[in-house]
Parts: structure tokens; sequence; C-alpha cells
């Protein structure tokens, strides 16, 4: 890895930073899709974005238990969305939270386990420049890898930090996860605003509005959130803008908030084709057949 962690060659396109954006899950994770899909085709592509309502979703290969939000899949909560990712892992609960989205080419900027460190060390330099006080990134284990990677438990995904992920106070704070598909490399992640998490644990309880006064105390699990780390919390388009500086800087772009990229007319071109791209996979991720799937 060379200063800033910018990943070491054979190099990828420079990174073209897209407009933060809000949406449900369906259309989240169809924006996800389509980013994949850009980048089999030779595009490296950074975006952060919120969730609108509160959303759950599942790891690509999670089994979906008969109650997951409500009684049934005809019969969801109100008020609480639900949505399967196209990357694998466990649950997760995504509410007051910035998640981003990175794709490149798969063997572009050193490969996956490259990118997955040039990531989160430009996303642990930006923290830092707000001030987090991050722990020491833990080192590769091979044997906890092995293991964690052979059980999908009903946990949520922030139960467990995995190696290389990032940690405040020996709690886990941003969690992430990779797909690859046709030469194109995902990887997306949560950036806790606060810990919810307890919410994405699915042991059977139901999740819904009522439910969101219970974890309004933070501080009672393995996760934790940047209003615990920061006083006060900076506003959520500094954090973003922050974020989005480091990690384009570290994949070959100059400083490009993402309020307003540095190549606006790339990022134009680059919002039409993903506009068309996650037209045709919000209909996959709104389909029952796809979130209930066992």
């Amino acid at each position: 890895m060379t200063a800033r962690g910018a990943p070491a060659r054979p190099r990828g396109s420079p990174c073209v930073v897209l407009p933060y954006a809000v949406a449900d899950g369906a259309r989240n994770m169809a924006v996800d899709e389509a980013m994949l899909e850009l980048a089999a085709g030779g595009s490296t592509l950074l975006r952060f974005y919120g969730w609108d309502p509160w959303c759950l979703s599942l790891g690509r290969h999670q089994e979906a238990p008969d109650r997951l939000l409500g009684r049934s899949p005809d019969d969801l909560r109100p008020g609480v969305d639900a949505v399967r990712r196209p990357t694998g892992g466990r649950s997760v609960f995504h509410g007051p939270e910035i998640t981003y989205a990175f794709s490149c080419p798969a063997r572009a900027w050193g490969g996956p386990r490259a990118v997955l460190q040039a990531v989160h060390r430009a996303l642990a330099e930006g923290l830092c420049a707000l001030g987090v006080p991050l722990d020491a990134v833990r080192g590769d284990d091979a044997e906890a890898s092995v293991a964690e990677a052979a059980r999908i438990s009903a946990a949520s995904c922030f139960r467990d930090p995995a190696p290389e992920e990032l940690t405040a106070r020996g709690r886990k704070l941003v969690g992430s996860a990779q797909c690859r598909r046709h030469g194109g490399l995902l990887q997306h992640g949560s950036i806790l605003l606060e810990d919810r998490q307890r919410l994405g644990d699915l042991d059977g309880r139901d999740v819904g509005p009522h439910e969101r006064a219970e974890a309004e105390v933070s501080g009672k699990g393995p996760a934790i959130g940047l209003n615990e780390l920061l006083d006060p919390l900076p506003d959520g388009r500094l954090i973003v803008e922050r974020l989005a500086d480091h990690v384009a800087r570290a994949f070959g772009a100059p400083a490009a908030p993402a309020a307003a990229p540095a190549n606006p007319s790339a990022a134009i071109a680059t919002s039409t084709a993903l506009i068309r791209l996650a037209t045709r996979y919000e209909r996959v991720h709104r389909s029952g057949a796809w979130l209930w799937r066992r």
C-alpha cells in the first residue's frame, strides 16, 4: 500500500463520486447492483446514501425466517422496510447511519483484498480527521475468517467485527461486505451514526416502529455509533464530504466531496447509465421471491 492508503497497481480508471441520495431498500440495492455492472465495464464508482424508511437487510445467502418484520411475508410491519443484499453476510438494521458503496473492476486497484484494505484505510483517515478515536485495525486471522464464513447465524452482522473492520472502544463502527460478478467488484457498508443493531438480530422478535424507543439507549451492545464518539455529532453532509474526499483520492480522483463531484460531466454520464440499469434491478429487489427465498 502506498501513502494515504492508495492501492498498488494495476490501477483502474479514476474514481467518479456520485451524489448523496436517500431511498428505500429496494432502490438502494438496485443502484448498488447497477454500480457493480458498470464496474464490470471498467468504471470505478463511489457513492454515499441513506435509508427512508429504516430497513432490515439480509445477506445474499442468509435464510429468511418466517417472522422477519411481521407475521408473514405478506404482512410486513408498517414503517420498516426489508431487502436482500447482493453481498453475503448477516442481517444489518439500516437506521441512523451513512452507507457507502464502492465498485470497480475486480482485477483493478490490486484486487478485492487490496480494495477492502484501501477503502477501510481511507474511511479511517476520514473518520480520524473528524476526531473519531478509532482502535488499531486488527490483522487478518485466517482461522477466524474461515469459521465466520461457514456460519450465517440469526445474529446481526455487527455482533462480530471481522478482521480489518473499523472499531472504536472495542466495538464495531463500520461493517462492510463484498461481492464479485462478471469481472466487477462491489463493496458496500454501514457507518453507524447511532447503534440500533439490536433490531437486526433475527431471533424471532418483531421489529417495528414501536420498538424504536427501546433502541434509543446506546452503549449496550457490541456495535457503536458516531454519536458516542463525537460531541457534538457533526452535520451529516460534513461527514459524507470528508469521507468521500478521502476514499475518492485513494482511488485516483482529486478532492471530490459528494455534494460537488470533481468531474461533473463524468458523474452526469454515469448517473444516466446508473438510472437505466437500476430500474431493471429494482424490479428484482421488490420481488417477494427474491427477498423471501430460502
